[in-house]
């Protein structure tokens, strides 16, 4: 099994969107609302509550700190603070009964392969798609909406 750590949405990013309500891409306007699925905080990856939790939309680059070209689209967050997901964490256990994308790119973002997982063996699809060598980082879709959840990415030594 190749050791991998779970990179979500960093807290310095979370914050500055949480006190400016504005995204970090362009600086577009973000929104908080009243959570009407269980669509999951991109920051500490848990499952928001419908009709009771609060959060925030905004426009990320799902290629930030990574890739230098862009590549925008929706993301939420708790409009509260929220511990960010620990890398070391493993797949997170509230995402695992949803279909999720896993595109495993090499640097360049150049896209290698790609594998559709709507089963609870995530850790199976990630070490398929490591095996290849000149895969660097995996990242993370939601299946059904298309939308950006995490990055995976190998654990150094």
């Amino acid at each position: 099994m190749t050791p991998f750590r779970i990179e979500a949405i960093p807290t310095e990013i979370a914050r500055k969107v949480r006190q400016t309500l504005r995204a970090p891409f362009h600086g577009f306007p973000a929104y908080p609302e009243l959570a009407a699925d269980d669509a999951p905080c991109r920051h500490c990856l848990r499952t928001f509550q419908p009709d009771a939790d609060r959060r925030i939309l905004f426009t990320h680059d799902r290629f930030a700190g990574i890739e230098p070209f862009p590549q925008p689209g929706p993301v939420y967050i708790h409009e509260y603070n929220c511990p960010r997901y620990a890398p070391e964490a493993g797949f997170p256990e509230q995402l695992r009964s949803s279909p999720r994308t896993l595109e495993a790119y090499a640097f360049g973002r150049h896209l290698v392969a790609l594998d559709r997982v709507d089963h609870q063996d995530y850790e199976a699809a990630i070490d398929r798609l490591f095996a290849r060598e000149e895969v660097g980082y995996i990242l993370v879709n939601s299946t059904t909406a298309g939308c950006y959840t995490f990055r995976i990415e190998r654990e150094r030594a």
